[in-house]
């Protein structure tokens, strides 16, 4: 659909026009294209023409309103196909380099009001290259690439720009800039939670179980972007996760030859180095293909702490034709971490427990090593009549080793006296996931409208062993004098996860500026587990509806403002120390907001204002780390607001706020007080660059940021720590067109905090001050 963007000066957009063609490898408009346009709505197939010629198209919307387009097909010039198109229209069309017009014949260029841009680029929500931290679109929510102005939910997206300038290796890394999400580490690895409920996870768009919460991911490096969707994503996730999901969207191989590699330097110590390659492998550009390698070896904050990292990510592309593409991808990756620390707990004493801030409290033998490999099978189909259908089979495995010990309270007067517990677990985690989808356009009643359907599947299947022992008492201070025990391993258990269903969405434009969402997902889902017997069975639903409701009113084509109503329904795996499990998650949320679209897309702004009521949420529980508790009802509310993209030329800013309130609706004592002590009530984040394009400092970048929030604690202690703000210093500079670097200063006040609040048991230090050099080169 053919929508107003902006208004150009006639100056301005003749000079567009004019330097299209001069700075970039221009489509020639005289050369041949297969091309394959049905008899549609002219705007369709004017988007149909762009998308299939790669130039950007520009016309007033008013003028195609009600005209319709012949068949076009066969190889034609662009300007072929553009006149036959607009034959009869009493429109012609001008291509200049990469970009047309389209105008009243007779109408001279400079007398143009206001236009609109579409293409596949306009549309598409691939992030790298764009040199933004703004992202046009996302495909999160439903499938194809949806503007997030036209979303009626709160939504981040992290750019593939964004990840670079901030040096981001790790989802982690990552999670921890984005709007209102709170991320732990817990070891050697961490978890995830927004809006006071815990995150699931998608992977291009395709759900899976129990993915992210502990769970290694592969490498940034292999990602285009991340999308962060704040809230329960019921109709297109399934049992969607009340905090929300995060969407980790692949990098698709580029259609021109490409090499980048990327070298960083911690003052830590250690290194990581990335090489990326990506092209067309076959004259016609039909067949296309992408390759990265990363390879890690760093020390971390903590003493003796070392990280390990191998890892590989292949995709081919392949156009069976001009509107059938197959893609294939593949990644493994291969984990070691070294002296990996869980921390301590909370002093005897009461308080905090003194010690260096990069102190390790593990033995020297503490090991982890674990495996990532993943398989993705896409075909995407787009139909002459706008539709595109979308079919993903997904196979994820993650096995992993360990044998670590940890402290776990003191045992006497002396608080730096404590039990250490040893334990070895391997186990492994496989998970296949299916998805198909049809998505389109319907026109009825004059106006354009969209359509989603689809029907998903996901099975997990999870095998674990345990072995421990009681290692008695050490000094915390020094645990490398305990001795490595031989460990068995005396225990094992096995799940299985399936949850299928089927889901519908209707995006219906009611009035030119009102439009109204309606969707709905059935579920079904079934849980079983076997500990040393036979199976047994879980929760288990045979078909439960998730319905989800939206409206959009565009107050001016720049902004919009927005409300939807969603529901909460999400099996829970945990169970309590007595063996039971807990109840499905149910509830609802309510959200309003502001989103805004400015600058031509440079800049966007958005607000949001929430509340979500749960029933039966699985808390951990303070006395048994292991295990679970039934919080009863529950509730979180609050606002947000974010910014991103380019307020100023070459002056790239985000800034994300939250303010969060969590509190026990019905559970005994409890009816009042906070049920998640560990994400804030207020939470800042910010990341700034700014690229100096002339004059002697040509070349320059400075950057910085920080992440600032209010008191934080546990549930199981009786103290909080206290507000506090971590600062972050960047300088870098551009050496020419392929070599640029940059110096990061991390923590520059060199602030000692604890990133995980100690409670009955592991407490975690924040990052100490650390410097990263960081050189890219790109060809």
């Amino acid at each position: 659909m053919v929508r107003p963007r902006f208004r150009p000066a006639p100056l301005a957009l003749a000079l567009a026009l004019a330097c299209a063609s001069l700075s970039v490898q221009a489509q020639d408009s005289t050369a041949g294209v297969t091309l394959s346009i049905a008899a549609q709505p002219l705007a369709q197939a004017l988007n149909d023409w762009a998308r299939q010629t790669s130039i950007e198209l520009m016309v007033e919307p008013s003028l195609v309103a009600g005209k319709t387009a012949p068949a076009v097909s066969g190889r034609l010039t662009p300007k072929q196909a553009l006149d036959r198109l607009l034959a009869g229209s009493g429109l012609v069309g001008e291509i200049t380099g990469t970009a047309a017009v389209v105008r009243l014949a007779g109408t001279p260029l400079e007398t143009l009001p206001t236009v609109a841009v579409t293409s596949e680029r306009d549309s598409d929500a691939t992030t790298e290259g764009s040199g933004s931290y703004a992202s046009k679109a996302a495909t999160i929510t439903g499938k194809t690439p949806e503007k997030l102005q036209e979303i009626p939910n709160s939504i981040s997206v992290i750019t593939r720009q964004r990840m670079d300038d901030q040096n981001m290796a790790t989802l982690q890394d990552a999670l921890q800039y984005a709007t209102g999400v709170k991320a732990v580490s817990y070891g050697d690895s961490a978890y995830y939670t927004a809006r006071g409920y815990n995150l699931g996870i998608e992977y291009n768009g395709v759900s899976v179980m129990n993915g992210i919460q502990y769970q290694p991911q592969l490498d940034l490096a292999f990602y285009d972007r991340v999308e962060v969707f704040r809230g329960p994503l019921g109709v297109i996730d399934g049992a969607g996760n009340p905090g929300g999901t995060v969407n980790l969207v692949r990098k698709e191989p580029l259609d021109t030859f490409h090499v980048s590699t990327e070298t960083q330097l911690s003052s830590f110590g250690g290194a990581r180095q990335v090489v990326d390659v990506t092209g067309p492998l076959n004259k016609d550009g039909t067949l296309r293909g992408r390759a990265v390698i990363v390879g890690s070896d760093e020390h971390q904050s903590i003493d003796r702490y070392r990280k390990k990292e191998a890892g590989f990510y292949g995709i081919l592309e392949y156009d069976i034709d001009p509107r059938t593409t197959l893609s294939f991808s593949v990644a493994h990756q291969v984990n070691a971490d070294s002296d990996y620390d869980y921390g301590v707990g909370k002093s005897s004493l009461g308080g905090f427990l003194p010690s260096s801030f990069t102190q390790n409290f593990s033995p020297s033998w503490n090991y982890t090593r674990n495996i990532l490999n993943e398989a993705n099978l896409n075909l995407t189909h787009r139909f002459e009549n706008g539709w595109t259908s979308s079919t993903t089979l997904l196979y994820r495995y993650y096995g992993y080793h360990a044998e670590d010990a940890y402290p776990f309270g003191a045992t006497g007067s002396d608080p730096y006296l404590q039990d250490f517990y040893a334990e070895k677990q391997q186990g492994t985690y496989n998970s296949f996931s299916a998805d198909t989808n049809i998505s389109g356009p319907v026109h009825l009643f004059g106006r354009d409208h969209t359509l989603t359907f689809g029907a998903s599947y996901t099975q997990v299947n999870e095998a674990f062993e345990f072995g421990g022992e009681d290692l008695g008492t050490w000094n915390v201070l020094d645990p490398t004098a305990i001795p490595h025990p031989v460990l068995s391993l005396t225990s094992s258990s096995k799940s299985d996860y399936q949850q299928g269903g089927v889901y519908g969405q209707a995006k219906i434009r009611v009035t030119d500026p009102l439009t109204v969402i309606l969707g709905g997902r059935e579920v079904w889902y079934q849980e079983k587990d076997q500990s040393g017997g036979d199976w047994t069975v879980g929760t288990q639903l045979n078909g439960k509806f998730v319905p989800y409701a939206g409206l959009v009113y565009d107050i001016v084509p720049t902004l919009s403002a927005y409300t939807s109503y969603s529901e909460v329904f999400a099996p829970q795996t945990g169970t309590t120390v007595t063996g039971q499990g807990i109840a499905p998650a149910s509830g609802k949320q309510y959200e309003v907001g502001l989103k805004g679209t400015f600058l031509d897309g440079k800049l966007n702004a958005n607000v949001a204002a929430f509340r979500i009521d749960n029933d039966h949420y699985e808390l951990g529980d303070p006395v048994n780390p292991d295990f679970y508790v039934d919080a009863g009802k529950v509730r979180s509310q609050g606002f947000e607001a974010e910014v991103t993209g380019e307020p100023l030329p070459n002056w790239n800013v985000y800034a994300g706020y939250t303010m969060l309130d969590t509190r026990y609706l019905s559970g005994g004592d409890s009816t009042g007080q906070s049920y998640d002590l560990e994400e804030p009530h207020s939470l800042f984040k910010l990341w700034t660059s700014y690229r100096i394009q002339q004059g002697m400092l040509h070349g320059l970048l400075i950057g910085g940021g920080m992440l600032a929030q209010s008191q934080t604690g546990r549930i199981d202690a009786s103290y909080m720590q206290g507000g506090l703000a971590i600062y972050n210093a960047q300088v870098g500079y551009q050496f020419n067109k392929h070599v640029t670097s940059s110096l990061t200063l991390n923590n520059i006040f060199d602030r000692m905090y604890y990133s995980r609040v100690p409670g009955t048991y592991f407490g975690q230090f924040g990052d100490r001050r650390n410097v990263m050099l960081t050189v890219r080169t790109d060809f």
